[in-house]
């Protein structure tokens, strides 16, 4: 009766494939099919050399080819595989790299420079031109110096200035202290 009913709408192949479909699971491969869903999803969480991915994808097609009939029954499984691990991947990225995770991220870095920590001020700087010091280390353009009992990153203006050296500072633009050999 229900066979002639869907006979009569149209809906006995659909029903024919489902059931063939059905039919040819098997346990092994739906195993090889979990087992290769749940690699490609490691690989989504863990990123890594690619391992996890391409086992589980080698799994899934082990998979398909041991619990499929026909190339139309092996397809429909592919496709639902294709959707479990579409939704699996949008609530992994969702959850993993979403919006609320940025603050515990190690791979964003959420910390920030403020402008006055990395410029010296207009006063040290103005205090700084015409200051002796003298290069503790050797300046090939830049290197280290001690100036007024500071040490501090020096670019060398010119020539080549070696460790020990006297030096004057000649100008301050943000960080870049210029210093000349001291005649």
């Amino acid at each position: 009766m229900l066979l002639e009913l869907l006979t009569a709408t149209g809906m006995a192949t659909e029903a024919n494939f489902f059931s063939d479909w059905a039919a040819g699971l098997n346990v092994g491969g739906i195993i090889l099919l979990v087992i290769g869903i749940a690699l490609v999803v490691v690989e989504m969480i863990i990123p890594g050399f690619g391992i996890a991915g391409v086992s589980g994808g080698a799994a899934i097609i082990a998979g398909l080819i041991v619990s499929s009939n026909t190339f139309g029954a092996a397809m429909f499984t592919l496709a639902i595989v294709m959707v479990i691990l579409c939704i699996a991947a949008i609530i992994i990225f969702k959850v993993v790299f979403g919006k609320n995770r940025k603050k515990d991220s190690k791979l964003i870095l959420t910390d920030s420079i403020s402008a006055g920590s990395t410029e010296l001020c207009s006063e040290d700087a103005a205090k700084l031109v015409g200051c002796e010091g003298v290069a503790l280390s050797a300046l090939r353009p830049s290197g280290i110096a001690m100036i007024d009992g500071k040490r501090l990153d020096v670019l060398a203006d010119g020539e080549f200035v070696t460790k020990g050296e006297p030096i004057v500072v000649t100008a301050v633009q943000g960080l870049h202290i210029t210093v000349v050999k001291k005649s």
